[in-house]
């Protein structure tokens, strides 16, 4: 029996970087580097998934007293 492990988004990050590296070494048949491709595309689109939980729970967590999100310009310390 396998057991199915939650990906994180540094996992999906780190597929998302490895399917790109190999379709930059430009060794790749052009079969291999449409699987590579379609991969590449899904990890694309799972990062993106976890960056827009992100802003949702980010928006609630900033919410004002009257549950309007509170928009701030985000400032670097030096």
């Amino acid at each position: 029996m396998t057991e199915k492990t939650e990906t994180t988004f540094e996992t999906a990050l780190h597929k998302l970087e490895d399917a790109v590296s190999k379709l930059e070494e430009g060794s790749l048949s052009l079969e291999e580097a449409l699987v590579s491709f379609e991969e590449g595309i899904r990890w694309s689109r799972e990062c993106h998934q976890f960056l827009n939980k992100a802003e949702k729970r980010i928006e609630v967590i900033l919410k004002n007293e009257q549950g309007e999100p509170h928009h701030a310009e985000f400032q670097v310390e030096e």
